[in-house]
């Protein structure tokens, strides 16, 4: 009898075996994305933000890898890893804007006009929660860590006064001097922070996402003091993504 049973149970499972591998797969889905950044780094504190100054994000592509376990009908987890290319330019006239050099040996001042170029190539792992609203809508949050794989940040000034001597700076502000600095080597190599964005299902599998990324994690290594002031990403990026296994 009791083999009888046994025998019961094995046929059993193997007929339920299929199901249960379908429902389990069910709960997975792997989709690749393609999307376009746009962004910057703030200064903070804000007040440190020179009068008039301005900058101008530049777009760049994407590219994603991800996957997602549904935990129920509303809530699902996912992990990814994408590639990402952050770059902007900003303008702002300065007066008497330090540069310091040789570990505060030296202290040039400069007032003018500066131009301000940076671009970072970043690989992404964010990992999210997502809640359905409905079959449309999902919301996402997460935290992510990214590594800063190369960047730049050069200024060049230009049209104005140079010295060693701050009094000359703040008593004349257009010249001749347009010097350049590169802080290349004074950039960190990784960010952490916040994630939060939507989802919209456009038709059977494939998305519509928009994610903005604000980050905790100065863009300059923690020994950098040519500048007074700490600068944080903020990045939206905006995308479609095509699901597999769902």
């Amino acid at each position: 009898m009791q083999r009888y049973n046994m025998k019961r149970i094995a046929l059993l499972t193997l007929l339920l075996l299929p199901i249960l591998l379908k429902a389990q797969v069910s709960k997975w889905f792997i989709y690749p994305s393609l999307g376009v950044d746009m962004g910057g780094a703030i200064p903070f504190p804000l007040a440190d933000i020179p009068d008039g100054a301005n900058g101008t994000p530049k777009l760049n592509p994407s590219l994603g890898l991800g996957i997602e376990y549904a935990l129920a009908t509303k809530w699902s987890i996912g992990l990814e890893i994408s590639y990402h290319q952050l770059a902007f330019s900003a303008n702002a006239d300065v007066i008497s804007q330090p540069f310091y050099f040789n570990n505060h040996q030296y202290i040039l001042y400069f007032s003018g006009h500066t131009k301000t170029d940076v671009e970072l190539r970043i690989v992404e792992f964010p990992v999210m929660a997502v809640y359905n609203l409905n079959q449309r809508w999902s919301l996402m949050m997460g935290l992510y860590y990214s590594r800063i794989l190369e960047g730049s940040f050069n200024t060049m000034g230009t049209n104005g006064v140079l010295s060693a001597n701050k009094a000359d700076t703040d008593a004349n502000h257009v010249g001749s001097a347009s010097p350049s600095y590169n802080f290349n080597d004074n950039l960190d190599k990784w960010d952490a922070g916040l994630l939060i964005g939507y989802r919209y299902n456009i038709i059977n599998r494939l998305y519509f996402w928009s994610n903005f990324n604000v980050g905790f994690n100065s863009i300059f290594t923690r020994e950098f003091d040519n500048i007074d002031y700490e600068m944080y990403q903020l990045r939206l990026n905006v995308g479609a993504s095509f699901s597999f296994f769902k």
